[in-house]
C-alpha cells in the first residue's frame, strides 16, 4: 500500500468494499489459529511449553523440541491474529460511514484474543486440564462467530432499519437450530477431552485420570455428541421446509443452509470414520476443521435471519 493510499484513507475512510476485505482477513487468520491449536493438543504438544508467556527455562522462544517448536509456531500465529483484528477495528473505526453495529463486533474481537490469551496461560498452568481446554475452544468459536457476523454484516446496505419481517415460525426454527448445533459442538469438545488427543499424554481427561482413558465413558460420550448432532440436522431440516413455503425468506436463508447442511454431512463423514479408526491425528485435525467451518455456517444463518428482515422492509417500502 503506497503513502498516497495511505492518505487517502487517513482523509476519506475505508470504503464498505475494503473493509470487507479486512474482515475476510481476520476470519482467515481466526480459523487458522484454531487449527493450529488443535494441532498443539492432536501432537501432544499442549505442555511443550511449561510455561507463559515464556516458553522453558524462562526463555521466550524455545526450539529445542518438537513439542515446544508446535507450541511456539501456534503462539507465532497468535500474534498474527492480534494484528489482523487490530486491523479490523481500526477500519471499523474509520470506515465511511462509520457503523456502530461494525464497530461493536469489531471491539468483542480486539479484546477476545487477549482473553483468548488469558485463557491459553491457564490452558498450561493448569496442565492442559480438559475443561480449560474446552472453554478455550469455545472462546475461539466466540471470535469466529463474530466475525462471520461482521462479515455478513458489513455487506448490508448502509442506513436501513431493522425491523422483523419474518413469521415467528421461520424465527423460532432459525433459533432453534442455531441452538443445537452450538450444543453438539460444545458436547464435541467433551468428547476430545475424554479420548488420547488431550494434548499431553500426562493431561487428565473427562471422566478419568491422568493418562487412563475411560473407553465406557469415551463411548457413551461420543453417543451423545452423535445424537445431538442428529438433533441438530433435524432441526435444519425442518427450518428447510418451512422456508421452501417462503419465497422471501428462501431467498436470504438458502445460502447458509445450503452450506451448512454440506458441512454437516461431511462433518457427519468424517465423525464416524475417525471413530471407527481409532481416532487418527490425521481425521481428528479434518474433523475440528469441519466443526469451525460448521460454526461459521451457523452464524451465517442467524445472521442471515436478521439480514432477511432487512430485506423484507425494504421490500415492502
Amino acid at each position: 500500500m503506497n503513502v498516497s493510499r495511505l492518505r487517502k484513507i487517513r482523509t476519506e475512510g475505508f470504503s464498505p468494499v475494503q473493509f470487507r476485505a479486512i474482515c475476510w482477513f481476520a476470519l482467515v487468520l481466526l480459523g487458522i489459529i484454531v487449527v493450529s491449536g488443535g494441532l498443539v493438543r492432536l501432537t501432544g504438544s499442549g505442555l511443550g511449553c511449561n510455561d507463559w508467556p515464556n516458553c522453558n527455562n524462562s526463555q521466550f522462544v524455545d526450539l529445542s523440541s518438537r513439542h515446544a517448536a508446535i507450541e511456539q509456531i501456534n503462539r507465532f500465529f497468535t500474534f498474527l491474529v492480534c494484528i489482523g483484528v487490530a486491523l479490523a477495528a481500526l477500519a471499523a473505526w474509520w470506515r465511511r460511514p462509520r457503523r456502530r453495529d461494525l464497530l461493536v463486533l469489531s471491539l468483542v474481537m480486539l479484546f477476545g484474543v487477549p482473553a483468548q490469551g488469558v485463557v491459553g496461560a491457564i490452558v498450561v498452568w493448569t496442565k492442559v486440564h480438559p475443561g480449560a481446554v474446552m472453554l478455550h475452544f469455545v472462546l475461539s468459536m466466540v471470535l469466529v462467530w463474530a466475525a462471520v457476523v461482521m462479515l455478513v454484516r458489513s455487506q448490508e446496505p448502509d442506513g436501513i432499519e431493522r425491523t422483523v419481517a419474518m413469521s415467528s415460525r421461520v424465527r423460532l426454527l432459525v433459533r432453534v437450530a442455531v441452538g443445537c448445533t452450538v450444543v453438539a459442538v460444545i458436547a464435541g469438545t467433551i468428547t476430545t477431552g475424554t479420548g488420547p488427543h488431550a494434548g499431553d499424554e500426562t493431561a487428565k481427561r473427562w471422566f478419568g485420570t491422568q493418562q487412563r482413558i475411560d473407553g465406557h465413558a469415551l463411548q457413551w460420550v461420543t453417543r451423545v455428541h452423535s445424537g445431538l448432532v442428529w438433533v441438530a440436522v433435524a432441526a435444519v431440516l425442518a427450518l428447510f421446509l418451512t422456508v421452501r413455503r417462503s419465497p422471501a425468506d428462501r431467498q436470504v436463508l438458502d445460502r447458509p443452509l445450503t452450506m451448512w447442511a454440506i458441512v454437516a454431512v461431511a462433518q457427519g463423514f468424517v465423525g464416524y470414520v475417525q471413530y471407527a479408526s481409532g481416532l487418527p491425528e490425521g481425521l481428528v485435525a479434518v474433523h475440528l476443521a469441519g466443526a469451525t467451518t460448521l460454526v461459521g455456517a451457523t452464524a451465517w444463518l442467524h445472521a442471515s435471519m436478521k439480514a432477511c428482515t432487512v430485506s423484507g422492509a425494504a421490500a415492502t417500502s
